[in-house]
């Protein structure tokens, strides 16, 4: 993946009786001169080796790092999902990464709530997991979001591809890198 600085997160917003709407990653493309939005999830994930484009995530390990883009992105992704811009604003049930600190928490509860949830509901629950175990108080929850990284590995392999290249390019060998990853490992 070209130019994107963070690994992407999954997210899926599903709406009770129609199912999964929208499925994204949490990607948006700016055009460097302008810094207008010029395009979401997988669109702009295309765009990554475009020259006058700018293609970032908003979150870190499914968590958001940059609270104005993620509130853009997710904005985008609810009226995508939910028509333009609805007339009512849903209860949101929020299936976040385990191990949220409650700062990571209040950040994406703030978020949701800037994009017009009229309640929310936080869990580290998968969204099948919390689909299946939902009590009966929480079905008034009509949209849920998960949020998620379903492939890290690949991400991972990555970065340690461009590592291995830079270290080539330095002259330093797949051996001594390893070496090095083992003693950080140690640490």
């Amino acid at each position: 993946m070209g130019k994107i600085k963070y690994e992407p997160a999954d997210i899926e917003i599903h709406i009770q009786e129609k199912g999964v709407v929208l499925k994204e990653k949490s990607l948006i493309a700016f055009d460097k001169v302008t810094c207008k939005v010029l395009a979401y999830g997988a669109e702009a994930e295309s765009m990554t080796e475009m020259e006058n484009v700018c293609v970032v995530s908003p979150m870190r390990q499914g968590m958001i790092i940059d609270y104005t883009v993620a509130l853009e992105m997710f904005r985008h992704f609810i009226y995508k999902a939910l028509g333009k811009k609805p007339l009512w604003k849903p209860r949101i049930a929020l299936c976040v990464p385990q191990g949220i600190t409650e700062v990571e928490r209040k950040t994406i509860e703030d978020v949701m709530m800037q994009i017009g949830a009229r309640e929310l509901f936080i869990t580290d629950f998968s969204m099948e997991r919390f689909e299946m175990e939902m009590p009966k108080e929480y079905r008034q929850y009509k949209v849920i979001i998960g949020i998620t990284k379903e492939k890290p590995e690949s991400y991972i392999s990555e970065e340690l591809a461009g590592i291995l290249e830079y270290a080539r390019q330095q002259g330093i060998s797949k051996e001594r890198v390893e070496q090095l990853l083992r003693d950080a490992e140690m640490e």
